[in-house]
């Protein structure tokens, strides 16, 4: 990646990840984020998937996101997604 895009900020000393040695922890760092803040995605898909499952096969699916949120709690998740996605 260094070969793609460290050239165009080598030696620049107002962009913050211009050593080579910060480049690679800036992209470890923002793949580390990506994936703490997209568990909410991953959730839904596996909820997704497994409800096509069950209607392919014409069973009832119950899905685990009403099971283990109350309904206040999931009313409030989504009336307040900053708290939860800053």
């Amino acid at each position: 990646m260094e070969k793609y895009f460290g050239n165009a900020y080598r030696g620049d000393p107002g962009v913050p990840h211009a050593d080579p040695e910060r480049f690679v922890n800036i992209w470890i760092g923002s793949a580390a984020f990506s994936a703490l803040t997209c568990w909410h995605d991953k959730a839904f898909l596996f909820e997704q998937y497994h409800w096509k499952k069950a209607r392919a096969k014409n069973q009832p699916y119950k899905f685990k996101w009403n099971e283990y949120m109350d309904k206040d709690h999931r009313d409030s998740y989504y009336f307040n997604w900053p708290v939860y996605f800053p």
